[in-house]
């Protein structure tokens, strides 16, 4: 009986939140572009300065030439994403490669989570701020510029909505403790978009090693 009270406690309390919350329903195209460096000094740890000087010196060997992306790579790209705000989950689903995500806000992350590439996120509200984490990530990079991560890595975006209304700030922080030395972040501002989601498609190139 005390599980059934909890379980509707829990259910009542997000049906509460959803009603009083920002609503990030809709399409969101990124103001400005974002194709170039951040504008951060990246705080590699030894192993993580070692896998970003391997990608320097075999930039092919990226698996974005084979079509295969990284969730931060993903979500900080300048091409369009839309939100499907639910009392239990948030529903991302990108343009990028065609990437779904599912937020769950009723339930915490696994013990132990298969790794992929998009890894398992879930979100919690902050007052008027969506906080999405995702854990149980596969090894890649953060950026076409190299920045690699390790599976270690946790991925937290802060999703707060101006006073518009129809603009948001999005501050995804980066903490891996294996590459980085501490966390770090950076931001990107949207705004919604009355362009729709159009089709991705990614051509492999092959990886040509000099003999």
């Amino acid at each position: 009986m005390k599980g059934v009270i909890a379980g509707l406690t829990l259910l009542l309390s997000i049906q509460a939140l959803a009603q009083t919350s920002p609503d990030f329903s809709g399409t969101w195209e990124m103001e400005g572009w974002s194709a170039d460096a951040w504008d951060v000094e990246v705080p590699y740890t030894e192993p993580g300065q070692a896998a970003f000087d391997a990608w320097v010196a075999d930039p092919l060997g990226d698996p974005a030439h084979q079509c295969i992306f990284s969730l931060v790579r993903i979500t900080t790209a300048p091409m369009l994403h839309e939100i499907i705000q639910e009392e239990d989950r948030i529903v991302l689903l990108y343009e990028y490669e065609h990437q779904v995500r599912r937020a769950f806000l009723d339930r915490p992350h696994p013990e132990n989570p298969y790794p992929t590439r998009m890894g398992y996120s879930n979100a919690t509200w902050e007052g008027d701020t969506l906080v999405i984490e995702a854990v149980g990530l596969q090894p890649g990079y953060l950026r076409p510029q190299g920045v690699p991560h390790s599976n270690q890595l946790k991925v937290v975006e802060k999703r707060t909505m101006l006073d518009d209304g129809n603009t948001k700030r999005l501050e995804t922080i980066i903490d891996d403790p294996v590459f980085f030395t501490k966390p770090w972040s950076v931001t990107t501002q949207w705004k919604r978009s009355d362009f729709e989601i159009m089709d991705y498609d990614c051509v492999v190139r092959p990886h040509i090693e000099d003999e």
